[in-house]
């Protein structure tokens, strides 16, 4: 398991030092949005210790490609959900989280999507979900341009400011981060509920 991690980061170090590093970075953040499981984070943060002066140009492109990614994968969950859709969600093994997400998604779209795009909530089935349930686009859309750009202008800010401590230091800000977006989750649903 740990060469398999030292792999992973190799690899990432790499495609940060490489000519295609930019492009590498948008096809992880558009994948990540809608279909594939691979974060584009690590990527981000390589490429934010190999050139400092450059995390704002990066979190631009790694948000402007995940808000592609998650408009794509509205429309898969609008208008393919019961083709390709579905079989996401299969492939994944998310078929609790979809119907779980489903009905968060009713209750607020905004809510719901900005939790997940900020924390390590798979976003994906917030997306398919806004999607499935044809939920309020532009709702949808400004809570994925919010969580996504505070998500990655957090982890690049975080590169640039700690450098080789970042991974360590955002490993504990996402235990505590998830937690407490599944609490607010939890208070602000719990509250639709009963009041």
């Amino acid at each position: 398991m740990r060469e398999h991690l030292y792999s992973a980061r190799d690899w990432f170090v790499q495609k940060a030092d490489g000519i295609h590093a930019k492009m590498w970075l948008a096809v992880l953040s558009f994948t990540e949005s809608c279909v594939f499981v691979i974060p584009p984070d690590p990527l981000l943060v390589a490429m934010t210790l190999a050139r400092k002066d450059k995390w704002i140009k990066y979190v631009t492109i790694v948000t402007v490609a995940s808000i592609v990614g998650a408009t794509i994968g509205y429309g898969i969950g609008a208008i393919v959900f019961d083709t390709i859709g579905v079989r996401l969600i299969a492939f994944y093994h998310l078929q609790e989280y979809m119907a779980q997400a489903t009905e968060l998604i009713h209750k607020s779209v905004f809510v719901f999507t900005f939790t997940a795009a900020f924390t390590p909530i798979p976003f994906k089935v917030a997306v398919l979900a806004a999607g499935f349930t044809k939920a309020n686009f532009f709702a949808f859309i400004i809570a994925t341009i919010g969580g996504r750009g505070a998500r990655y202008a957090l982890i690049a800010f975080v590169a640039k400011v700690f450098g080789n401590h970042a991974a360590h230091i955002m490993k504990r800000f996402w235990v505590y981060t998830t937690i407490i977006g599944v609490c607010i989750l939890v208070f602000y649903f719990g509250y639709l509920l009963f009041w």
